[in-house]
């Protein structure tokens, strides 16, 4: 009787001594490099989508992405910016070259909060990076709300993939 208790306890330790390890290819190993979850690609390509169509200023493709009441929350006023405003002040001629990495996202039933570093690369300018936290509605994948802020030490992209690009 006292092999059962025994064998049970050893069983449960090695089951959870398994939970503990992480599944192949997420820890970023040189030999089996990181897999993005189901969630970080989708908005992965959201962004990048959004980045590319105010970099080509498809001032069509961009509305189509932003909610109606769409607005943009800066650490650097304390007004909140209109998406009409927000989008002309985009689609000006020259616009820095941007890229999306580092990106998570968190569900909360029809919202996913979405935060991410967004390195901008102007020509003739040094890189700027700023962090980003947007909020999408998830069954229509339309941005409603974007907060944008400067870090005062932005962090370099990692040396190797993470599964957050």
């Amino acid at each position: 009787m006292r092999k059962i208790p025994l064998l049970a306890f050893a069983a449960l330790t090695l089951a959870a001594s398994a939970q503990n390890r992480l599944p192949p290819g997420v820890d970023g190993s040189a030999n089996a490099p990181a897999m993005a979850t189901r969630a970080v690609s989708q908005y992965l390509d959201l962004e990048r989508s959004l980045a590319a169509a105010l970099q080509e200023r498809r001032r069509d493709a961009v509305q189509a992405m932003l909610d109606a009441d769409f607005e943009l929350r800066s650490a650097e006023s304390l007004d909140a910016v209109n998406g009409a405003d927000w989008l002309a002040s985009q689609m000006r001629p020259g616009a820095a070259a941007m890229r999306v990495r580092d990106l998570a996202v968190r569900d909360f039933g029809d919202v996913a909060v979405v935060s991410f570093f967004l390195d901008a690369t102007a020509p003739g300018a040094p890189r700027s990076t700023l962090y980003v936290v947007d909020v999408w509605r998830q069954a229509e994948h339309k941005l409603a709300v974007r907060y944008v802020s400067q870090p005062a030490h932005a962090l370099q992209a990692p040396s190797r993939p993470r599964g957050r690009e």
